[in-house]
């Protein structure tokens, strides 16, 4: 038995000493493995954390630069807009408290509903002219100071960069906006924006609630790096952190100053090993780094990995298949915590979209069918589900732009051009008429796979309520340019654009054109002795009578300047010309006002000149009639000479002018004039 024992001993020796390497070289492979694993997995997870990182800095950069850019375009429609100008000219010259209300309104409009912290206009030389409260006092700082003059010079906008200010308890960035009549300066409107409210939220929006994350927008100023935003990491220190390049080589706001871009590991201003990312903002000098600490952001993970690897090594001497069973379990886990952390990004974005009043969609032209984020659904009226059927979405659109909306999807489809369009719906949930903006583009795997488009739909039904408001706003200008602010009937433009409408008909129909041009006799005299009040009260009662004798459609009555009018009249020949005339210059007499500094009257009288012509016999050298202000001339200068003539022959009188019939009408021979005494 002994020997038998011994011989098994004997041939098991050779198998146990084969089966040690084996043993060692398995589970040399397991820890190998298991290694490569891990490695692996931490370098795909600091992938992720350093994509992360980069997405909320292009995010944040691409919101600070849009609101930067929508600011200019709004200051360089406010430098486009020539009622406005107009209005500010007008004011500036006459002084009018109306015009002044007008102008207050407008800057209210800039204050309450674009939400800029204040407003002023100034003058070119950068005083304070009002603002959206009244008069205003002082000048421009001198940053805004020079751009004011660089703004006049090349007729753009200029912006003045973020800056800290005395007259201001916030970091300030200004706009001014020059103003020009014609050619002319006028000054420009001074916009102020409150950077605490209006630019710093934007860089607070995170996907998560780190306690190291920040992002903080910097500029280079020589040999340092400024800080534009507050450090929210630096407590309750308000003032700008200033850092040296050479002595802050490796923070992440000097290495961005130093041209350094995209995803980097730094030392901060706390001496903390951060992971950043730097990106420049187009066509302004910033600069935005957004970090957060090395330690919080892989440690945790670290400590996770480090854990799962003596598991598996400790669970690998156990067993290989527990060792298999255990990694899947924790990979389980680790997907888990990963949709986890998908959901809360998904609700950061939800909550960016509501902020932003931005939805996503998604259309499948094989299915009919729209898929939807919240706020789209939101946006259209509809439950919270994510879809919308193709007919449900026909059915939102306004009858009265329903073809053309259809039309304008269906030729960006066909032709697979990306889609911006503005319309009306009637929301499904409350019927309410909304404006949105969709923007979409269009995409398909291969011919066998379903035409896709995916865009973004925006609620700007305040944007067009604004829009609507500055358009009756304008109007209201509109009508103030035109009209004489002392007599309330048409001043010299209006009189210039009837001229240009009616000499085109007449031309177009072979009609006559006929101009009276009065001029109230020896009002210079009537002002030196009554005063210019009562000369005004004057040509106001003058005015009142000369409107009540004109009852027929397209006559009009311009003041024409100073104390001297005019009278359109479409259609009328020398004879009813004339009579109109003859009428015009009873209704003033009948006024009985007195005037002792006359010379021929002891009441105001008015003198008159009269011109009828037919604009087709006025063509140009070509044989092609002139049309406009220019070819009326003759009609003004004939008009002007019949005048002169009523003057130099003794006033109170009436002219017309022509061969057979420039003489001068005294009052007493009204009574037996007839129209068939000119035939």
């Amino acid at each position: 038995m002994k020997m038998l024992s011994a011989v098994l001993h004997q041939r098991m020796r050779p198998r146990a000493w084969w089966l040690l390497p084996a043993v060692a070289l398995l589970l040399g492979g397991i820890g190998w493995g298991v290694y490569a694993i891990y490695q692996k997995r931490e370098q795909r997870y600091r992938h992720q954390i350093e994509s992360s990182l980069q997405a909320v800095n292009q995010l944040q950069l691409r919101a600070a630069s849009d609101w930067r850019a929508r600011r200019q375009s709004e200051a360089a429609a406010l430098s486009q807009d020539s009622l406005f100008a107009q209005a500010v000219a007008r004011w500036r010259a006459a002084g009018s408290p109306g015009g002044e209300a007008l102008l207050r309104e407008r800057l209210r409009i800039l204050v309450e509903q674009q939400r800029y912290t204040a407003a002023y206009l100034v003058d070119t030389q950068g005083r304070l002219l009002i603002d959206s409260e009244g008069v205003a006092t002082g000048g421009l700082p001198g940053p805004e100071q020079e751009a004011l003059q660089r703004a006049l010079a090349q007729a753009q906008p200029e912006i003045v960069e973020l800056h800290r200010d005395p007259s201001f308890a916030f970091p300030v960035l200004g706009l001014l906006a020059p103003l020009f009549d014609d050619s002319t300066p006028l000054g420009a409107v001074w916009l102020v924006i409150d950077a605490r409210t209006a630019l710093f939220p934007l860089l607070e929006t995170w996907p998560d609630h780190s306690s190291t994350t920040e992002s903080v927008l910097v500029q280079r100023e020589g040999d340092a790096v400024v800080t534009l935003s507050p450090l929210r990491l630096r407590g309750e220190e308000r003032e700008p952190l200033r850092l040296p390049l050479a002595e802050h080589g490796r923070d992440p706001m000097a290495l961005a100053a130093e041209g350094v871009r995209g995803a980097f590991y730094a030392s901060d201003y706390r001496g903390q090993d951060v992971l950043a990312v730097a990106s420049a903002a187009p066509d302004a000098p910033w600069l935005l780094v957004s970090k957060i600490d090395v330690a919080e952001a892989f440690t945790d993970a670290q400590r996770r990995e480090w854990l799962m690897l003596s598991l598996f090594v400790s669970l690998g001497l156990l067993s290989l298949g527990s060792a298999v069973v255990l990694w899947q379990w924790r990979a389980w886990r680790r997907e888990r915590a990963l949709k986890g952390e998908l959901e809360r990004n998904l609700r950061w974005l939800e909550n960016a979209q509501k902020a932003a009043s931005v939805g996503y969609f998604l259309y499948d032209a094989g299915d009919e069918a729209f898929i939807m984020s919240r706020m789209a659904s939101t946006i259209f009226g509809l439950p919270a589900d994510g879809r919308m059927t193709l007919r449900q979405w026909v059915s939102m659109l306004h009858p009265d732009e329903r073809a053309q909306t259809l039309q304008i999807h269906g030729r960006a489809m066909a032709q697979r051009t990306l889609l911006r369009t503005q319309y009306r719906i009637r929301r499904a949930g409350d019927a309410q008429e909304r404006w949105i903006e969709v923007w979409g583009e269009y995409s398909q795997a291969s011919d066998t796979e379903p035409l896709l488009m995916t865009g973004t739909v925006q609620d700007i039904t305040e944007r067009k309520q604004t829009e609507e408001q500055l358009t009756r706003y304008r109007t209201a200008l509109e009508a103030q340019v035109r009209l004489d602010p002392l007599t309330q009937v048409a001043n010299r433009l209006a009189l210039d654009e009837a001229v240009t409408h009616e000499w085109s008909r007449a031309l177009r129909e072979g009609a006559a054109l006929a101009l009276l041009m009065i001029d109230v006799d020896h009002f210079k005299a009537y002002n030196d002795y009554y005063g210019h009040v009562a000369g005004d009260q004057c040509l106001q009662r003058v005015t009142v009578a000369l409107s009540s004798v004109l009852g027929r459609a397209g006559d009009l009555l311009a003041r024409y300047g100073g104390e001297e009018f005019a009278v359109l009249l479409p259609g009328a020949d020398a004879p009813s010309a004339l009579s109109v005339a003859l009428r015009l210059e009873e209704a003033v007499r009948a006024l009985a006002l007195e005037h002792r500094g006359s010379e021929c009257c002891g009441n105001v009288t008015v003198s008159m000149g009269v011109a009828s012509l037919q604009p087709a016999q006025y063509a140009g050298g070509d044989g092609q009639a002139r049309a406009g202000v220019d070819a009326a001339q003759a009609l003004f200068q004939q008009a002007d000479a019949a005048l002169y003539t009523a003057k130099q022959t003794g006033r109170n009188r009436v002219v017309l002018y022509g061969a057979d019939c420039m003489a001068a009408l005294h009052p007493s021979e009204w009574a037996p004039l007839t129209p068939a005494r000119f035939q």
